[in-house]
């Protein structure tokens, strides 16, 4: 069955294809089983949001989804930041980096799509008050939202 239905990929294609300025590429951390698991690597998530991610990149081309194994890529693993899986770790433009760990559904459905159109554009929807105060840090800010359905 799929995640995103029929009825929603139309005005999600329009969206995307009116909204996307530049490409943004999704990298999925993720494991791959093979119909195995091995005890302690269980991912209730991983093939759900693998799914669900290939249906979102299939609605358009500035969409790109590159998979990536979290045991046997280590060195990409690392390089990201990626700490568990799930996890996409979303660019634009070779240099934003964004990470949304979980399987993205419901509202984290749409607050992911609002970050990719985001990324695309390369402007902060930020007010230009907080973007003043955030070029002042002197150091880099490690930042976390956690977000629980309820």
């Amino acid at each position: 069955m799929p995640f995103i239905q029929e009825k929603d990929k139309l005005p999600l294609k329009d969206r995307l294809r009116k909204d996307l300025k530049s490409e943004v590429k999704l990298r999925l951390f993720t494991q791959r089983t093979f119909g195995l698991t091995i005890p302690g690597r269980e991912c209730l998530h991983c093939e759900d949001t693998q799914k669900l991610m290939e249906e979102l990149t299939a609605l358009s081309l500035k969409l790109k989804l590159e998979i990536v194994d979290f045991y046997s890529q280590a060195q990409a693993v690392k390089e990201a930041g990626v700490e568990r899986i799930p996890a996409l770790v979303m660019s634009a433009n070779g240099s934003t980096n964004v990470k949304f760990y979980g399987i993205p559904l419901g509202l984290e459905f749409a607050a992911l799509l609002e970050t990719i159109v985001t990324l695309s554009r390369g402007v902060s929807p930020l007010a230009l008050e907080t973007r003043k105060k955030l070029k002042q840090l002197k150091s880099a800010v490690h930042i976390q939202v956690f977000v629980t359905p309820t």
